[in-house]
């Protein structure tokens, strides 16, 4: 009988092992950590603020939880814009014994945004009592009652929420482990509902310890009726202020995935296939049937796609390194929904614009990457990406039907010269090529090649640290036709860049750390017939950052300069002639404390003194600050 209910449960309610799909309200399996988050940007004009708090406290046979997530920006600009997003929560359990506990739980989740958006201002209450229910180890079901409150565009409302909540967390029948986890809501705030119907289940089978399979599949829908502020015409007809709109978007997955290890001694090999569907269908409360628009008809979209993935691992002591291949097709369609005494005219219209919008790809991608381990000191690696996607829309009036090809090799040796000096150099190419299939289009078609080549070193010593790289690179874009079509010019983009991070330390207390790197970047026009170009801009970038770092146990403060430097040149004819200055310099100052993994608290900052050409200067600061205390 055990067995029987925990397999009509699998198929009832979902849950992977650690990768939750919608997260549980009224069911905790695992004990939170009692945590306090703080992080606080100002960049320029722009400042964020986020902040959580998770809080439990249990006495007794008692539990009580608190969440808080408070989102904050603001942006000053000519028109400043504060956007606001806090979630909170309280719940409280009475435990009976080990298999009953009751309890209330009561959230808030509110969005202000000063913009004039559809939905600018929005907030959501809710309470509700419930039982949970816990018949076997692992195995957890909870029914739940309650009121809410919903409010969007000036309009609240008022209804009851019922619902129930299962989750099977990772229970293991002889060679097989189960997870399963279960939601279903709804909620009745007339004239709107929401609902949310979400089932999953996964299982994983081990036939012998080199050979294991993986079935997953999870079914959900959801239901969400939106506020929108209604034209006059229908505001006259229908007696409302707001139209209401219906978004049900419903999916379905499953995966099978077989998995091979250790087999010819060093080979590791997994097979995975998946199928999903997914559907957005919008349904429009109040529409006029002699409306002389389109735009009066809903629509449906539904997208197929199934993958196909192979992954393959080898380990040696001379190599190691692995072979993916992945193979998907997706197909994409757009309905128009027909009602009741609509115009057929504006119906066929609206059906071939949103047919247009119909595309069916293909995609296959190869990644390959390794290690050769020549020495304990000698190292080679590598990798290639091979992806080429076709891309195509069955509509006579879409003509972005094209396909692409992009290729990504790179290399990499490195070779241990000292136990403290390690140097490297790399090599990485791109190819990537796209080809629109018609004329209408066409002269979008381009070739677009990037080269990189780099070197330096890694010196890891007593009292002194450093990293330096050195690389160059070239990006050339090459249009098919821009004989034909003067718009596009082919271009080119090659830039030189030198960084540098050393660390000196003056004694245990003591360090003096340097970053900063110089960037050397141009423009110009292509001629890749003759392989030429004509220089059309010219960038000077610096950035440089020296601190002298104090650090005790597990305490870190640091005091320095910052200064970031960008000069741009346009050419006339040869020469160069300097267009923009741009210099920030200023203090800068970062304080670390690091308590183990209960307490990590951080600040950095800097004041800038700005100059611009020909403008007059300005300060600014800019600042971060992080805390995060577990308790």
């Amino acid at each position: 009988m055990k067995k029987v209910l925990i397999i009509v449960l699998i198929f009832a309610i979902r849950l992977s092992a650690q990768i939750h799909a919608d997260s549980l309200e009224y069911i905790l399996a695992e004990t939170p950590v009692n945590q306090l988050s703080t992080r606080f940007d100002k960049q320029i004009n722009t400042f964020n603020l986020n902040s959580l708090l998770h809080y439990s406290t249990y006495f007794d046979k008692t539990s009580i939880h608190f969440f808080e997530n408070f989102n904050s920006t603001f942006i000053r600009a000519t028109e400043k814009n504060i956007r606001d997003d806090q979630y909170f929560s309280l719940s409280s359990f009475y435990n009976f014994n080990e298999m009953l506990r009751a309890g209330f739980l009561g959230t808030s989740s509110i969005l202000s945004d000063n913009r004039r958006i559809e939905i600018n201002q929005a907030s959501t209450n809710n309470a509700a009592v419930f039982l949970q229910l816990v018949p076997y180890d692992k195995i957890y079901f909870s029914p739940f009652a309650g009121y809410s409150n919903n409010r969007q565009i000036g309009e609240n409302d008022y209804g009851f929420i019922y619902g129930a909540e299962g989750l099977i967390d990772t229970l293991q029948l002889t060679d097989m482990f189960l997870s399963s986890e279960l939601k279903f809501k709804n909620e009745d705030i007339s004239p709107r509902k929401n609902t949310l119907r979400f089932i999953s289940a996964g299982a994983e089978n081990y036939f012998n310890p080199q050979v294991s399979n993986n079935i997953n599949f999870q079914f959900k829908q959801s239901r969400k009726d939106f506020y929108f502020e209604a034209d006059s015409l229908t505001s006259a007809r229908f007696d409302v202020k707001n139209n209401i709109q219906s978004r049900t978007e419903t999916s379905y997955f499953i995966e099978d995935g077989l998995r091979l290890y250790n087999f010819l001694s060093a080979f590791n090999q997994q097979f995975f296939g998946r199928a999903a569907f997914r559907s957005i269908d919008r349904d429009t409360r109040y529409r006029l049937t002699d409306a002389a628009s389109a735009s009066i008809f809903d629509t449906q979209v539904e997208e197929l796609r199934f993958e196909l993935e192979s992954n393959t691992a080898y380990n040696s002591d001379f190599f190691d390194g692995f072979l993916r291949l992945f193979y998907s097709e997706r197909n994409e369609k757009h309905i128009t929904k027909r009602f009741e005494g609509a115009n057929n005219i504006f119906y066929e219209e609206r059906s071939r614009l949103e047919s247009s919008k119909n595309n069916h790809s293909t995609r296959a991608t190869l990644s390959l990457a390794g290690n050769m381990k020549f020495s304990r000191t000698d190292r080679l690696s590598f990798s290639l990406f091979q992806n080429k996607l076709r891309y195509d829309t069955p509509s006579d009036f879409n003509f972005d039907d094209r396909d692409e090809l992009l290729t990504i090799l790179r290399l990499r040796y490195s070779k241990q010269l000292t136990p403290f000096l390690e140097i490297y150099a790399s090599t990485e190419g791109t190819y990537n090529h796209i080809v629109y299939i018609f004329s209408e289009r066409s002269s979008n078609n381009n070739v677009n090649r990037i080269l990189r080549f780099a070197s330096g070193g890694n010196y890891r010593g007593k009292n002194f640290t450093s990293l330096n790289n050195f690389e160059v690179s070239a990006n050339y874009t090459v249009y098919d036709f821009e004989d034909l079509n003067p718009n596009y010019r082919s271009f080119s983009f090659r830039q030189f860049t030198a960084s540098d991070s050393s660390i000196l330390k003056l004694n245990n207390y003591v360090s003096l750390v340097v970053y900063g790197y110089v960037k050397l970047s141009e423009q110009g026009d292509l001629s890749w017939a003759s392989f030429s170009t004509k220089p059309t801009r010219f960038l000077r970038e610096i950035y440089t950052e020296p601190k002298i770092v104090l650090s005790h146990n597990k305490y870190i403060i640091s005091i320095g300069a910052r200064i970031f430097s960008l000069n741009t040149y346009n050419y006339k004819g040869r020469n160069k002639n300097i267009d923009t200055e741009y210099l920030s310099s200023g203090p800068v100052a970062e304080v670390i404390i690091a308590l183990q993994e209960k307490l990590f608290f951080r600040f950095y900052g800097w004041y800038e003194f700005i100059t611009i050409k020909d403008n007059p200067g300005k300060e600014l600061i800019n600042f971060n600050l992080q805390m995060n205390w577990r308790f």
